[in-house]
């Protein structure tokens, strides 16, 4: 499960995790084998304080040679919540009849792969971590972990940037450790909860209620086995009551079954809704869902950067795993058999969907921050004051480039002249499409630039910043730009600026494309294909992002959005706009 590129080293170097007694667990459980094709990070047993517990754990460093990410000798170190599923520091669940779980085990280990260090630990009362007269299980406490976590790992010397991956309700503990003051310099969410706390007992247990009632089979087995699950789907609501009332338990009762249920942490859910919780995240974040996740809806990855974006935290981002359940492990294509094993546990048997890491080391590798690059500083050219190396073009004659893959259909009339004809001409001009339309280079000027926009209609681009000032000026078309959801129609020759760290947003209720001009007053890029790289990963992450369920067209927003509204007000036929947007020119 190679997850960058690696160097080769002397086999007697390797240090392999397989050992006789793995081996004999990869054989018989497929699932837990761990694709052994890793070295063994330099693992440290650790212990830190919180106010409530003294936690252990298990700090691993990645070897010398995949130590790429260091600076001034200090790692990234990926501080891993656990979710409900995983009790102690590798992922495993603690129940009687439950398979093996090595969920957290395997993140580390691709992490240490990769370059980085993490840190996984025993929840409290679970392992070698141990709780003290102050605990109360609540996640008030579990968050308190978290900090601590985060605040053991700044305290050493070998640490540097700190990176929180929180699975499932570890997101929830990740969140309140950061509106509690303790915040990491990125976030990693997999599986998380985003909606009300009432919302889970939905998706899980009403729906298994509903899923019985109408499979026989299911019914007959849930009776057996899940009587207490079924009750809760039928009765949360009256928990969920109880809770706001103030009560400190609710009695769950199915016929002759009776059990008490404590409610500090739906009390806490009510207080603190999941949901709100993530506007506290600041920093850049990805959040991943698996695709048929039945513990928690893959559309929260996507409501949980909605939300972020929307408190300002535009370095958001989403990705949907295929195939893939609530621990990323690889779900079975039959969905009867996928609720069974859900339910039973037997899907902590199946494989690890390996794109999972793939996708957090992939993006960790971009949001890290690497030295400032600027473009080189032009010479300037005795006698003329032309800079290089626009000086030493068009000096004899004319000169034309042609159109390529990164660069326009350009004329040098003479030094210092660069001359685009036709920049509407998408013949002439080199871009890449994206959601958010045609983008492409134009000019690269000394200490300026200008690039275009070709949007096309029924295209949405919520509100976002930019580190970089603009000037746009619209060529042609009728589009709407919003702002602190105030909206204004553009038209041919309509010209608007926006300052650094602005929120614009981009609304094409039109039937035909818009085209847009920007100049930035600075040079951001070296050279075109650069900024064509750029777009391609732009494009490709823009495509993840609406796969996750982020709109990039008006017809995928609630009926009363306000885009919709006052894209009804400004043309009578947005309808017939929506209807045909986003189909290809050959539909």
């Amino acid at each position: 499960m190679p997850l960058a590129p690696r160097r080769q080293r002397h086999p007697e170097n390797r240090k392999m995790l397989i050992g006789p007694a793995i081996a004999v667990a990869a054989l018989l459980f497929p699932g837990l084998a761990v694709a052994i094709a890793h070295d063994a990070p330099v693992e440290i047993s650790v212990t830190f304080a919180s106010p409530a517990a003294t936690v252990a754990g298990t700090l691993a460093m990645p070897d010398d040679d995949d130590n790429r990410h260091a600076v001034a000798g200090k790692v990234p170190v990926v501080v891993i919540v656990g979710g409900t599923l995983s009790h102690t520091r590798d992922g495993a669940m603690i129940r009687d009849g439950v398979p093996p779980r090595d969920a957290l085990h395997r993140l580390a280990y691709a992490l240490a792969d990769a370059g980085y260090a993490s840190l996984r630990y025993d929840k409290p009362g679970f392992g070698a971590s141990k709780t003290n007269a102050q605990w109360t299980g609540s996640y008030a406490d579990e968050a308190a972990v978290a900090a601590a976590a985060i605040e053991f790992v700044r305290g050493r010397k070998d640490c540097g940037r700190v990176i929180v991956a929180g699975e499932s309700a570890g997101a929830y503990l990740a969140c309140l450790a950061a509106r509690g003051g303790k915040a990491a310099d990125a976030y990693v969410f997999l599986g998380a909860h985003c909606g009300p706390g009432a919302e889970i007992y939905e998706y899980n247990y009403a729906s298994l209620d509903r899923r019985a009632d109408a499979d026989p089979a299911l019914k007959e087995w849930a009776g057996k086995n899940l009587r207490f699950e079924r009750a809760l789907g039928r009765q949360y609501k009256d928990m969920f009551a109880a809770a706001a009332r103030g009560d400190a338990t609710f009695t769950l009762v199915d016929g002759d079954l009776k059990k008490p249920v404590e409610l500090r942490r739906r009390r806490e859910e009510l207080d603190s809704p999941p949901d709100e919780m993530f506007r506290h995240v600041q920093v850049p974040a990805l959040a991943l869902a698996g695709e048929f996740d039945l513990n928690v809806a893959p559309t929260h990855a996507a409501r949980a950067v909605a939300i972020m974006r929307k408190a300002g935290n535009h370095g958001s981002t989403c990705v949907i795993v295929p195939g893939a359940d609530h621990s990323f492990q690889q779900s079975p294509d039959d969905p009867a058999l996928r609720i069974r094993e859900r339910l039973n546990f037997e899907s902590f048997r199946r494989p690890y969907e390996s794109e999972v890491y793939r996708e957090i080391v992939a993006w960790l590798d971009k949001s890290q921050p690497g030295p400032a690059t600027q473009p080189p500083a032009a010479a300037p050219v005795k006698g003329h004051g032309i800079p290089e190396p626009f000086a030493r073009r068009a000096v004899e004659k004319v000169e034309r480039e042609t159109t390529t893959g990164t660069t326009p259909e350009r004329l040098l009339l003479a030094p210092g002249i660069q001359i685009v004809e036709n920049i509407t001409d998408g013949s002439r001009t080199a871009g890449v499409e994206t959601l958010e339309g045609r983008i492409g280079p134009l000019l690269l000027a000394e200490k300026c630039q200008a690039h275009f926009i070709d949007m096309p209609p029924g295209m949405y681009c919520e509100e976002h910043p930019h580190s970089t000032e603009s000037i746009i000026y619209t060529v042609r078309g009728t589009w709407v730009l919003c702002s602190k959801e105030r909206r204004q129609v553009m038209k041919p020759g309509s010209l608007f600026h926006f300052a650094v760290n602005t929120p614009t947003g981009y609304e094409v209720p039109f039937g035909e494309n818009a085209y847009i001009l920007i100049f930035k007053g600075q040079r951001t890029t070296e050279k075109e294909a650069d900024f064509i790289n750029y777009l391609k990963g732009l494009s490709e992450r823009l495509l993840k992002e609406q796969k996750a369920g982020i709109p990039y067209l008006l017809k995928d927003l609630p009926a009363d959005h306000p885009a919709l509204t006052f894209g009804k007000q400004v043309n009578p036929d947005l309808e017939k706009v929506i209807t045909t947007a986003g189909r290809s020119k050959s539909e």
